[in-house]
């Protein structure tokens, strides 16, 4: 279906543009001709102007499917658009006037972009030669006839590059009566119609003016003559066109130069040098196609050329790459466009020659101490590439016996090296000859030279040194120096010996190489039986082959004598000791120990100790001799000097004596810090001396009171200054008052007790001091602090309490706070008017001590006026969780310091589990307690068995019946789960256990299952037997009064001597809820597949599962399994004693 409406509208645009440039149009009627008179003029400098192309004066019909293809769409139109839509609909095809010209097709998106899709519009013109005519000869007066009202442009075609097939578009002299959105350019090739059109977006200059710049590529690689068209997007949206004008497009052919450098004949290559590289269709790659010209193009190889900064491209050709071929070589040029294409651009040739190896052979480093030369080759190049340098290399003594083939190794420098060692060639002496060959990068060995070289041999040269000859330690050191061999040295060898008895003391030395290329070894007696006098040393080399070759050798004597200092320091009479001190310890035949034998002269040796002197840091050895080792003697005392050799023998050095003397113990007590406050003092013992050692020093201390029935032996504690001291505290003599005897003994080293002195004290104890105060009295918020400070007793201080309360109706809200010690030693505590039931006026606070031995002391008292606002007095109550029971799953909850101004009716404590939020809130009612304060008793299995978090909130029912909520607090609870036990009331344990007239196996299903229950909820182990005791012994549930078993009742009794609650639950529904809450429920079931009528049977029933349950039967054990709630159900007992409770189904739970 055609819709002429919509074309008309989407035409107006070209409408526009035609009226305004109809100047170019050959038009015949008057209409055309007035219209001319008052359009604007193009001035047009393009060489092409004559050939502008006409613009249509009539609007084209366009179909509606150009309609979709336009992205024009009635939504887009103005009112006033629509509205001419609706109208032209009803216009006949016929009455449109075809156009006559050539029109750029209107950009189907608004030209906000550089280009646009289009639809094509196909015009003629049947007079195009007038059209030219008139273009050409009015432009000055079209300018001059527009200037004043229309759009008007000058058109200028520049930068056209006939080679890339590109040129730019210029728009001056730019001016319209409305502003300019947008400057479009239509361009398109005369090749195949408007195929190629593109609405280009003109950009604006620095100049004002608009410039595009056009490229063959992007019109189809078209050629020839070219439409360029100017349109103005105005500020109101109407595209007007200005004029038009035409240019010829050509193409030139791809472009490069070839250049052959770098032909090297030494490594068989050239480069290949692509310089101007050129192409209008682009140039994606550069590829040269090369061979040479033997065998045609069997070695043909295709290079792709890299690009380098300089805009060139290049490749490197190797004669390897073409079967080494030489002569003639042949180079072509191929361009890769961007299209793909290849384009052959041009082509030349050059010559590939080769030259010979070359390398030059030099000797260097010819040493006859290392039997060794160097061979150096320089200026190493082949055409055919040097893997590796190769020298074959033999003496001319019993020819090539002895040839070896060196790779030289290449050197930083680009030479080769190999170094030759005679050794390697059977040691032989005389002409070598020395060949270079190449293996070449084909892998073929080429030979390139030689040359010849004399080696010749010295003999091993070593020179022997003494150094370090030292009589004290018997040792010395010998030296080589000069070390060298032409057949290496692996190893220097001395061996020595002493000439006493020839060799018998012969010792193969290894000298240590040093850095200085000397070699040392040191020679010591003891390795040679302690021998002295005349030493002879030998020089031999073990070569590199491993003989052994003797080079020299001296002779020199050794002569040694042991020596040592003895030294007495540290004489003391007050501990009857001194020290030994020995320095300049040798011997030559070393020291392994030192010894010291000393006695005193009284009654000879009969004390006499052999000490063994301790090394120190310094060299020195070192021994401390104390009198009560040598049975306290007193006078002279002989001490004598001894080493134990490293052979074992000892050996006398030196001797001398010493006097000594013992003085009697000593020390001096002094009392310090005697402290009535503190009921303590301190004693000091100073000057602390002994003979005989000080192991302990003991103050036996006891108050005058009634004899020594306090005394304590203390023992003081040394003190970084040497003195002894204790403190002594009356608390630990029964706070004994008066004089304090204290007595000073040492325990000395051997053990013994020796009494040294004694003194006395007096003690007194002061009575309690504490000083209070009251801060911070908030007579708005009802609050205060009371600090005490300046606190003393003798007693000792525990605890500090603060009893507090108001005069109002006496001590009715007394409470004893605990002060709480603060960093500057004060004690503090804060009191809430809130705590003492808002009471207002007169506040008796007290002061007392807990003493150390838990005697409370009063100290002292105080009064305060304290008041609160009345906005501020509010419910108060502290809530207390104590109990929790994570066996059973409970905790209590304790509310104290209840009060309310509106009064208390009841205490509420709305209790849940962070689980799930709140769906397992319960409003627990506390229960009063004789002190007054509230308690309720919460169990997990009220809440669905949750564990972790609970929160406990705190509300009163006030006397008017409002609701006040006063705070909450949260706790952890866990619970034990367990598993459920099996019992069988079968058990041979217990089966024939009677309970009055039966026996558990006849009757026991109920003391059997509560068992079960009680077990698997507290985790403990419950037997059958406790439970039918308790049951039989403690109610008349059991085998009583007639039962035959156990009434319904009895279940509850049992479940509540075991602190559990029970549930009767009267419906499938609540049956089935219980189960899923995790409870355990006793089920009293009759005629099914657990009893047979007229016999009822008691089981358990837990969890829930799809309708299901999962049974123990007490009594079979093969019926244990999942059932169906609705069947067990539908299965109840209707027996009375099953029912005492108003259902035989009881839940259980904690």
């Amino acid at each position: 279906m055609k819709t002429k409406g919509l074309v008309y509208l989407a035409s107006t645009a070209i409408l526009l543009a035609a009226s305004a440039n109809s100047v170019f149009a050959d038009e015949t009627n008057q209409a055309a001709n007035d219209r001319q008179q008052t359009e604007p003029s193009v001035a047009v400098t393009n060489r092409d102007a004559g050939k502008q192309s006409d613009l249509a004066s009539k609007p084209l019909e366009v179909d509606s499917e150009t309609k979709k293809d336009s992205g024009v769409s009635e939504a887009s139109l103005g009112k006033d658009e629509k509205v001419a839509s609706s109208s032209s609909e009803k216009e006949d095809n016929s009455s449109i006037e075809q156009p006559k010209n050539d029109l750029a097709p209107v950009p189907s998106e608004n030209i906000s972009s550089g280009r646009s899709s289009f639809r094509s519009v196909t015009a003629s013109s049947d007079k195009p030669q007038e059209a030219e005519t008139r273009a050409e000869s009015e432009p000055k007066a079209r300018v001059s006839r527009a200037a004043d009202d229309k759009p008007q442009g000058t058109i200028n075609i520049t930068n056209v590059d006939p080679n890339a097939g590109t040129f730019d578009v210029h728009v001056t002299n730019i001016s319209s009566p409305k502003p300019i959105k947008k400057v479009a350019l239509p361009t398109w090739s005369s090749v195949n119609g408007q195929d190629d059109i593109i609405w280009y977006d003109a950009k604006r200059q620095v100049d004002g003016t608009y410039k595009i710049s056009v490229t063959a590529r992007d019109h189809k690689m078209s050629t020839g003559e070219y439409n360029i068209h100017l349109y103005y997007l105005l500020e109101d949206n109407q595209l007007v066109g200005v004029g038009g004008t035409k240019t010829t497009v050509t193409i030139g052919k791809p472009q490069g130069k070839i250049d052959i450098v770098n032909n090297n004949p030494d490594t068989g290559s050239f480069d290949v040098v692509v310089s101007g590289v050129s192409n209008p269709y682009g140039v994606k790659k550069v590829v040269v196609p090369v061979w040479s010209s033997v065998n045609g193009q069997d070695d043909l190889v295709w290079y792709e050329a890299q690009r380098q900064t300089n805009g060139n491209y290049t490749v490197t050709v190797k004669a390897s790459h073409h079967k080494n071929s030489l002569g003639e070589y042949n180079i072509h040029l191929y361009y890769v466009q961007d299209n793909g294409q290849l384009v052959g651009v041009g082509g030349t040739r050059t010559t590939v020659s080769k030259a010979q190896p070359k390398g030059t052979l030099k000797i260097e480093n010819n040493n006859p101490d290392t039997g060794s030369f160097d061979v150096v080759v320089s200026g190493v190049s082949s055409p055919y590439g040097v893997k590796e340098v190769k020298l074959p290399t033999w003496s001319s003594d019993k020819g090539q016996d002895d040839l070896i083939w060196y790779t030289a190794v290449k050197q930083a420098d680009g030479t080769y090296r190999a170094t030759v060692k005679a050794v390697n060639h059977k040691k032989s002496t005389g002409e070598y000859n020395v060949h270079l060959y190449y293996i070449q990068d084909d892998g073929q060995l080429v030979g390139v030279g030689g040359t010849r070289t004399t080696v010749s041999l010295s003999q091993p040269k070593g020179t022997l040194k003494i150094e370090n000859n030292d009589p004290a330690t018997g040792s010395f050191d010998v030296v080589v120096s000069n070390v060298s061999n032409p057949f290496g040295v692996k190893e220097v060898k001395l061996p020595t010996w002493s000439n006493d008895k020839g060799q018998d003391d012969l010792v193969w030395h290894t000298a240590i190489k040093q850095s200085d290329g000397t070699y040392r070894a040191r020679i010591q007696a003891r390795d040679h039986k302690y021998s002295l006098g005349d030493y002879t040393v030998h020089l031999y080399y073990i070569q590199d082959d491993g003989q052994l070759v003797g080079v020299a050798g001296t002779q020199f004597s050794l002569a040694a004598k042991p020596k040592g200092t003895l030294k007495i320091e540290n004489n003391n009479p007050d501990t009857g000791s001194f020290d030994v001190v020995v320095s300049d310890v040798v011997s030559p035949f070393g020291v392994k120990s030192v010894h010291l034998p000393i006695w005193s002269s009284d009654k000879g040796q009969d004390d006499i100790v052999w000490y063994t002197a301790t090394k120190q840091s310094d060299g020195t050895y070192r021994a401390s001799i104390q009198a009560r080792n040598h049975k306290m003697s007193t006078g002279e005392y002989h001490i004598h000097l001894y080493y134990l050799q490293d052979n074992g023998q000892m050996i006398g050095v030196s001797g001398t004596t010493t006097t000594v003397s013992v003085a009697k113990p000593k020390g001096t007590l002094t009392i310090a810090n005697n402290n009535s406050t503190t009921g303590s003092f301190d004693v000091v013992v100073s000057g602390v001396s002994s003979p005989e050692g000080v192991r302990e020093v003991l103050l036996p201390t006891w108050s005058s009171t009634n004899g020594q029935d306090d005394i304590i032996w203390y023992r003081a504690v040394k003190q970084s200054d040497g003195t002894y001291k204790m403190n002594i505290k009356a608390s630990d003599h029964k706070y004994s008052t008066g004089e304090y005897n204290v007595h000073l003994y040492y325990v000395g080293n051997n053990g013994q007790l020796v009494g040294v002195g004694g003194t006395k004290t007096t003690v007194s104890l002061g009575t309690p001091k504490g000083k209070l105060t009251i801060q911070n009295n908030n007579q708005q918020t009802g609050t205060f602090e009371v600090v005490v400070s300046e606190v003393e007793n003798a007693y000792g201080v525990k605890e500090v309490k603060l009893p507090t309360w108001s005069s109002a109706n006496g001590q009715d809200d007394i409470i004893w706070y605990t002060a709480v010690k603060q960093a500057d030693g004060t004690y503090k505590a804060q009191v809430n008017l809130r705590d003492h039931k808002y009471s207002t006026g007169e506040y008796n606070i007290h002061l007392y001590y807990v003493q150390n031995d838990g005697r409370m002391v009063g100290v002292g008292g105080t009064k305060t006026t304290a008041n609160v606002a009345s906005e501020q007095i509010k419910p108060t109550g502290q809530i207390t969780i104590k109990n929790n029971n994570p066996r059973l799953g409970t905790f209590e909850v304790v509310v104290t310091n209840v009060y309310s101004p509106k009064g208390v009716k009841e205490v509420k404590l709305p209790t849940w589990s962070s689980v799930n939020g709140q769906d397992d809130i319960v409003w627990y009612r506390a229960q009063k307690q004789a002190d007054g304060s509230y308690k309720a008793l919460v169990r997990t299995s009220s809440h669905k068995y949750s564990t972790g978090e609970y929160n406990i909130h705190l509300y009163y029912v006030q006397n008017d019946g409002s609701l006040v909520g006063v705070g909450g607090t949260t706790t952890t609870v866990s619970r034990g789960v367990y598993d459920t036990p099996y019992y069988s009331q079968r058990d041979p344990r217990w089966a024939g256990l009677y309970y009055g007239k039966y026996n558990l196996a006849a009757t026991g299903c109920v003391p059997t299952t509560l068992a079960m229950t009680i077990s698997g909820i507290t985790g403990q182990t419950v037997l059958p037997t406790t439970v039918a005791d308790f049951l039989y012994h403690h109610t008349d549930s059991f085998n009583k009064n007639g039962l035959f078993g156990t009434s319904s009742k009895g279940i509850v009794q049992g479940a509540q001597n075991w602190g559990l609650t029970t549930d009767v639950l009267h419906s499938s529904a609540a049956l089935k809820e219980a189960l899923a809450a995790g409870h355990h429920v006793m089920a009293a079931v009759g005629n099914s597949v657990f009893a047979s009528y007229p016999v009822t049977h008691e089981i358990v029933l837990r969890g829930y599962q799809n309708g299901q349950t999962q049974v123990y039967d007490p009594y079979n054990a093969n019926n244990n399994g999942w059932y169906s709630v609705d069947y067990i159900f539908g299965s109840k007992s209707g027996a009375p004693e099953d029912n005492t409770e108003g259902s035989p189904f009881i839940s259980v739970r904690a």
